[in-house]
């Protein structure tokens, strides 16, 4: 046998020796891209927080709607929100929907009509300038609520992730209602402007009824 022959199985383990190093440097970059990828999609802008909270009262039974997170005109990203996380103590007897405020802004109210150019739920909507969250909150018991900050999970573009926004959070009270004993003492009496029991008494002529004036004599007349 010659030594020629004895001598090309070497050199094609050599070869194949060679090109490791290079596979596994390709292997390397690929997993790079990959992981940066990720991050990058997973990393959208964040979202603006507040360490102010809100107090305010309500009836139970009667919805109410508060801000908890809003944007300006200066706010230039398009979101598509794919769902609001609510932390609400005690959740019993509780019900709390995020809602978006399209092109408005509710502070505290019962009735969010005229102040949003459309009032509709958050889970997939679109959210850029001048939009608002907003909680409508409905108690079927008299009690205090606690509300925390918001947990918003959202696309922009490629990007997805989530995030916290808004304010701290708020703490609502809501009594029993009464009806019935709403004090009118301070209400008019139909539409003459007079309180209850101030009517003029018979008999009697008004004091500061101006006297008729004589008319002037004089050239200008």
């Amino acid at each position: 046998m010659s030594s020629r022959s004895l001598e090309m199985p070497q050199r094609a383990k050599r070869a194949q020796r060679s090109r490791l190093p290079w596979i596994l440097t390709v292997l390397a970059i690929i997993a790079l891209a990959i992981g940066w990828a990720v991050w990058y999609v997973r990393t959208p802008g964040g979202l603006s927080t507040s360490d102010r909270t809100v107090e305010d009262s309500g009836v139970v039974g009667q919805t109410l709607y508060i801000k908890m997170y809003g944007v300006g005109d200066d706010f230039d990203r398009t979101l598509r929100l794919t769902d609001v996380s609510i932390d609400v103590s005690p959740s019993d007897g509780v019900e709390a929907k995020a809602m978006v405020c399209v092109d408005g802004s509710i502070s505290v109210t019962t009735d969010p009509t005229g102040q949003c150019k459309k009032l509709e739920d958050a889970e997939d909507a679109e959210f850029s300038d001048n939009d608002s969250i907003v909680l409508a909150v409905t108690a079927s018991q008299a009690g205090t609520v606690e509300i925390g900050q918001l947990d918003v999970s959202f696309r922009d573009g490629i990007k997805w992730g989530s995030d916290r926004a808004g304010i701290a959070g708020a703490e609502l009270t809501f009594a029993e209602s009464t009806p019935g004993t709403v004090d009118d003492s301070s209400s008019t009496d139909g539409d003459t402007g007079e309180r209850p029991g101030q009517d003029d008494k018979p008999g009697k002529t008004d004091k500061h009824k101006p006297k008729d004036r004589k008319k002037d004599s004089g050239p200008n007349a």
